[in-house]
């Protein structure tokens, strides 16, 4: 059991991890690859207060190492969901579940919001984890939504299942297994009924996408299935942790970095403009703070 779980491992989620261990809370950081960040990919920054012209991947491995100095765990994982459990709240990856008495959200740029059906079809032909629910589409018709580097490995690992794949995503990627239909494109919404998922609308990508005109000539196709696995970088907020309550594509949290549901904070980018590095660096300090008071 961890004082504090953290998701996201940018600017906002690891000063929270700073502040928090130099309260000595014990803090386990969930996030993906460090080098996956955009801030990772920053050539440079000259904005930010004592460090100018800094690179965003020099910043990010200086804040990182602080963090871990100082005594923070870290697990590069992709956290499907958060559970709250009472007096604590179970976050779920691909690999294993954790346990933490509060939450703080430091996930980022939000992503873009969730596909007409998502939502309503979760946990009835919807998921995000090949890996986790592979094993009940044996035999049955799936569409793999690639969206994040690992989704050609996921639905490499389906077809192994036996399932019937179909994979859609803008750009196909190399090493999909024959036997794997594959269409370039996006997923347009989830179709079903009372049982679940029945199929999906999808958008032809054209030779120009990206023009208006690609995009208002793109072909339209549909497709049965029984299961769509969405492989996302990241989970939605709203998708991520039942009932949290957003504003626009943000997540609604005051100046403490507190959210509507008890023991769960947000910081950073993920709360709002503007979307700078100081700014998420002392959100993430203020949402530590409110959590180490919500501890007590």
């Amino acid at each position: 059991m961890h004082d504090i779980a953290i998701i996201g491992a940018g600017p906002a989620g690891l000063s929270a991890a700073i502040t928090a261990r130099a309260r000595n809370k014990d803090v386990l950081v969930l996030s993906n690859k460090p080098q996956d960040s955009p801030l990772a990919k920053s050539h440079l920054i000259d904005n930010y207060p004592g460090l100018p012209k800094v690179s965003g991947l020099a910043l990010l491995e200086q804040m990182l190492a602080q963090a871990r100095s100082l005594g923070a765990h870290f697990e590069f994982t992709r956290v499907l969901s958060v559970l709250p459990m009472g007096e604590h709240f179970t976050l779920t990856t691909s690999d294993a579940n954790f346990e933490a008495r509060s939450v703080i959200l430091a996930l980022g740029t939000p992503q873009a919001r969730a596909y007409p059906g998502e939502q309503e079809f979760l946990g009835r032909g919807v998921s995000y984890c090949a890996t986790c629910d592979g094993m009940l589409y044996r035999n049955a018709h799936v569409v793999v939504v690639g969206e994040n580097p690992e989704a050609a490995e996921e639905a490499n690992f389906l077809a192994e299942l036996g399932a019937k794949v179909f994979y859609l995503a803008p750009k196909l990627p190399p090493g999909l297994e024959q036997g794997i239909f594959q269409q370039a494109g996006r997923l347009l919404a989830i179709e079903g009924d009372m049982m679940g998922v029945t199929g999906v609308r999808f958008a032809e990508q054209c030779e120009d996408a990206g023009s208006a005109e690609a995009d208002s000539d793109r072909a339209e196709g549909t497709l049965s299935c029984q299961g769509v696995f969405i492989l996302r970088s990241q989970i939605a907020p709203s998708a991520l942790i039942a009932g949290l309550e957003l504003a626009g594509n943000f997540i609604a949290a005051d100046a403490n970095g507190c959210t509507n549901i008890p023991g769960v904070f947000a910081a950073g980018d993920c709360v709002g403009k503007p979307l700078q590095v100081a700014k998420a660096v002392g959100q993430g300090q203020l949402a530590a703070f409110a959590a180490v008071e919500h501890l007590g």
